[in-house]
């Protein structure tokens, strides 16, 4: 599809708003009377040299400091115990179209609001593909993701 001027600074203009991929998909499809796949759209973007607006991370709480040295002990540790046993705030989505080459797929974002696609290739093997380079999520958020994930799988949705 051939775009004119007009129609790459508005695409231009939403993606620094923070559209995203799929926003930008149903703007060719509903504004510019175009058809473009996901895939399409996202070539459209790289081809551009255009970036998606990664979103702002949410700032941590800040602690409530106690008078009481063992009472803020035992709250920390009520916290990490928390986080290591699945009360995590990890979240899994599935792909309804899942993505070429793949089993499975979908995205996971992590405690920390990090999101990063995931993927289980033809031969069962669990691939995860952060958004932001050289990102690792901490092991309690792995452990969180795969349990989700496994429970996911198992439910009806898939």
């Amino acid at each position: 599809m051939n775009l004119s001027e007009e129609q790459k600074q508005i695409i231009a203009q939403r993606l620094s708003d923070g559209a995203s991929i799929s926003d930008i998909q149903r703007l060719v499809t509903d504004e510019f009377n175009g058809s473009m796949t996901f895939m399409e759209t996202r070539f459209l973007i790289d081809d551009l040299n255009l970036d998606l607006k990664e979103p702002e991370p949410e700032p941590e709480p800040e602690p409530e400091i106690s008078e009481e040295p063992s009472v803020a002990h035992e709250a920390e540790a009520t916290l990490v115990d928390e986080s290591a046993g699945g009360a995590s705030s990890v979240s899994v989505e599935i792909d309804t179209i899942k993505q070429p080459g793949t089993a499975l797929s979908g995205t996971v974002t992590f405690s920390d609001g990090v999101s990063a696609k995931w993927y289980v290739d033809p031969n069962g093997r669990l691939g995860l593909d952060p958004e932001q380079p050289d990102y690792q999520p901490n092991p309690a958020d792995i452990e969180a993701f795969q349990i989700e994930l496994q429970s996911r799988m198992q439910g009806p949705e898939v």
